[in-house]
């Protein structure tokens, strides 16, 4: 299960999940995400991932997606920062 929250303020727009980002909520999450995007204006578009408890695949490939096209991240906890991480790194070889 995963709770999705939006958070809007005047410099960012944040998106928190807590659970497990995994099939049907990374389905729900694009859907989100694209809204999200169209309003985030000048705004800074943060992911809060420090209450996650489980990324798969599908879940890693949403946020690669949402990192190339603006996203930021906030993690805690050893495998999701080192998701994250990975992440960005995979995103600085290939230039994108």
């Amino acid at each position: 299960m995963l709770k999705i929250s939006i958070v809007e303020t005047a410099t960012e727009q944040t998106i928190i999940l807590q659970g497990r980002l995994s099939e049907p909520w990374v389905s729900e999450l694009r859907e989100i995400w694209q809204r999200a995007k169209e309003s985030c204006g000048a705004r800074k578009c943060v992911v809060d991932l420090n209450d996650t408890t489980g990324i798969d695949q599908d879940g890693v490939n949403l946020l690669e997606v949402m990192c190339k096209e603006g996203a930021k991240f906030v993690a805690k906890g050893v495998l999701t920062k080192y998701t994250v991480k990975c992440l960005m790194a995979k995103i600085a070889k290939s230039g994108s």
